[in-house]
C-alpha cells in the first residue's frame, strides 16, 4: 500500500489507520499475529522507526499488544463480546424511551444540545454480529453527539435494520422527543426490552477529537441492544462516555416476596 506523503498528517499515523481499519472490518481478528516490523516497512514503504510509532498507538487504543521476542498481536475481545447466541431480553423497559434513556445517561436532562446525522450504510461487523445480520445487510443509523456545560459529553450512535425504518420520524435529522420505538412500533415490532454491555477502551484518534478527550483518557463503551417481544434484536445502541466526565450507577431491587416465598 502506497502511504499519501502530500498530507500533513504523519505517516504513522497513516499506517495505524490502515491497519485499526483492518482490525475494525475483522480482516484481522483477535489473538492474530499482525506481520512482522520488515514485512510492515516493505508493505508501506516507510522505516521503522514509523512502523514502532504506529503500533504504540494502536496499542495506547488497547488494540493491539506486544510480547517481548513474539512480536505483536491483535488484542482479545472481553469475554462473551465475540460470540452471541439468543439474548432474552432480560431488562424491561418502558418502551417508548429508549432514545430517552440514551440521552439521560448520566443525569436527566443533562444533555443542552444534541447534533444529529442520519444515513443509511452497510451494517458495521459489530452491529451485524448484535443485531443478528447477515454479511451486506444495510442499516438506519442515527449518531448523535451530546453536550453538556458547553463540551462534548457523549456519543450515542443507533442502529435499525434498514426494513424496519422505511418511513417515519426517526429519519429525521433532529433529536426525537418520543425515540425511537414509536417507529418500530408502529413498523409492528414494539421493544419489550434491552441488554447491555459495557467495556472499557482507549479511544480512537477520531473519537478523542470528537469527544474532545486529553490524551491517555479512557472510554466507557456501552453496547444496548433492545429486543421485541419475540427476543429478536430490532435496534443497537453504541455509547462512549469519557471516562473523565461520567459516574455509572446501578441500582438492583430483590424482590424479596418471591425470595421469602422460595425459601
Amino acid at each position: 500500500m502506497t502511504l499519501d506523503d502530500q498530507t500533513s498528517r504523519p505517516l504513522y499515523r497513516q499506517v495505524a489507520d490502515e491497519l485499526r481499519g483492518q482490525i475494525h472490518r475483522h480482516e484481522l481478528t483477535p489473538g492474530v499475529q499482525l506481520p512482522t516490523e520488515a514485512r510492515l516497512m516493505d508493505e508501506y514503504g516507510v522505516s521503522r522507526n514509523t512502523i514502532r510509532l504506529a503500533l504504540g498507538l494502536l496499542r495506547s487504543e488497547g488494540l493491539v499488544i506486544t510480547g517481548q521476542g513474539r512480536g505483536s498481536f491483535v488484542a482479545d475481545m472481553p469475554a462473551g463480546a465475540v460470540q452471541r447466541g439468543p439474548n432474552p431480553a432480560h431488562h424491561v423497559v418502558d418502551r417508548h424511551s429508549i432514545d430517552r434513556q440514551i440521552i439521560e445517561f448520566a443525569e436527566p436532562g443533562d444533555a443542552d444540545r444534541v447534533d444529529v446525522m442520519v444515513t443509511t450504510r452497510m451494517a458495521p461487523p459489530v452491529i451485524a454480529d448484535a443485531l443478528r445480520l447477515p454479511g451486506g445487510a444495510r442499516v438506519l443509523e442515527r449518531r448523535r453527539l451530546l453536550f453538556r456545560d458547553g463540551r462534548p459529553s457523549q456519543t450515542a450512535d443507533s442502529y435499525v435494520p434498514e426494513e424496519l425504518a422505511a418511513e417515519g420520524d426517526i429519519r429525521r435529522s433532529t433529536p426525537l422527543s418520543e425515540g425511537i420505538a414509536p417507529s418500530l412500533e408502529r413498523a409492528g415490532r414494539p421493544i419489550a426490552g434491552h441488554v447491555d454491555e459495557i467495556t472499557v477502551r482507549m479511544p480512537s484518534p477520531i473519537e478523542a477529537q470528537e469527544l474532545q478527550i486529553a490524551t491517555g483518557v479512557p472510554v466507557v463503551t456501552l453496547l444496548r441492544t433492545a429486543y421485541d417481544s419475540t427476543d429478536v434484536p430490532v435496534c443497537a445502541t453504541i455509547v462512549l462516555l469519557p471516562g473523565d466526565r461520567h459516574l455509572l450507577r446501578y441500582s438492583v431491587l430483590i424482590d424479596r416476596g418471591a425470595e421469602t416465598a422460595e425459601s
